[in-house]
């Protein structure tokens, strides 16, 4: 499958998804750039230090392409992380907003309680009335949560 194919695929997906998927790939996708900064700041600085402090050439190319082999791993195995949610489904008991874009929402999921720290995705819970029925899809390493319907 070659680069045109994969783009086609990518971009006929972009355009079937889904509200909370679009909303799940948006806020991954600024995380994802967020963690990506940091080698790229890197890279930045090697390439202006490097004959700043007169380092050869060949040794500051080579050190700027293992950060950027480096920042490609770290990337990858950083949105694995972000792609795993768990489904939560119950009843919105709580939602306390603790600071700007942080909130802990209590949901009861049968008999059982389950507490959320929030940092991304709670301002979608914020219209939900009290013992409103909700679907959420939470990812506790990011702290993502993501609502997928509600009655």
């Amino acid at each position: 499958m070659g680069i045109r194919d994969k783009f086609a695929e990518s971009f006929a997906r972009s355009k079937t998804m889904s509200g909370p998927e679009k909303k799940a790939n948006e806020i991954i996708g600024k995380l994802i750039l967020q963690k990506a900064l940091i080698p790229f700041a890197l890279m930045l600085i090697v390439s202006i230090a490097g004959p700043l402090l007169k380092i050869n050439g060949w040794i500051t190319v080579a050190v700027i392409l293992i950060i950027a082999v480096a920042a490609f791993f770290y990337v990858k195995n950083t949105s694995k992380k972000f792609q795993v949610f768990k489904p939560y489904a119950g009843n919105l008991i709580s939602l306390e907003k603790v600071k700007k874009g942080q909130y802990i929402a209590i949901i009861k999921q049968g008999k059982l309680p389950v507490k959320l720290h929030i940092s991304y995705g709670g301002e979608d819970l914020e219209h939900i009335k009290k013992n409103q029925l909700v679907q959420v899809n939470y990812n506790p390493e990011a702290k993502i949560a993501i609502v997928v319907k509600y009655h």
